[in-house]
């Protein structure tokens, strides 16, 4: 696998309770997103790979008091001040309860998780951008719109959660001093 100019690598917390298949599904789905803007994302086995960024993703049962948690979020990441943590919180159980507000009948389980690693993927696909952005702040569309709607896994593609130009531009403007920035 060819490496992109900036490597993420994101520590996948057992607590989420996310099967190998489903993160494998959500790691593709989140680099769909960043890839063309020149990030890669991987969930390293042996803490051996080499990474810009190392961002762990928690469960939302692992919140601790200065985590600030955001109760209606499905995903967020903590600031300190104006900087982000390099932690992303997940609400995995909402994601799927999401999904299954898709369909009034019972789908067949795997098109059920298929459909909740791609929103899953795709709403942490924003979280790491506000990471990398060291921004909180949201756009009108594409990824760093404030709100995602579970209907978008079925009608939209990963191009239409792309990255504005001043985004784009911004996001290797900084330094990379930061890289392994401790999670506490």
């Amino acid at each position: 696998m060819q490496l992109a100019a900036l490597t993420v690598c994101l520590s996948l917390s057992q607590a989420l309770g996310m099967a190998s298949p489903m993160q494998a599904a959500v790691l593709r789905e989140i680099n769909a997103i960043w890839q063309p803007n020149d990030v890669t994302t991987i969930t390293p086995d042996d803490g051996t790979a080499t990474c810009d960024r190392r961002i762990v993703v928690r469960s939302d049962a692992e919140v601790l008091p200065e985590d600030h948690m955001i109760s209606t979020a499905l995903a967020w990441v903590p600031f300190v001040g104006t900087y982000p943590r390099q932690l992303i919180f997940l609400r995995l159980d909402r994601v799927r309860t999401l999904v299954g507000s898709l369909s009034p009948g019972d789908w067949a389980t795997g098109i059920r998780d298929q459909l909740a690693a791609k929103l899953a993927g795709r709403v942490l696909a924003h979280e790491l951008g506000h990471i990398l952005l060291n921004s909180r702040g949201h756009e009108p569309s594409g990824l760093m719109r404030e709100r995602y709607q579970a209907r978008d896994v079925l009608r939209a593609g990963p191009s239409a959660y792309a990255l504005s130009a001043p985004l784009r531009a911004q996001l290797f403007s900084g330094s990379r001093s930061d890289a392994t920035a401790a999670v506490r």
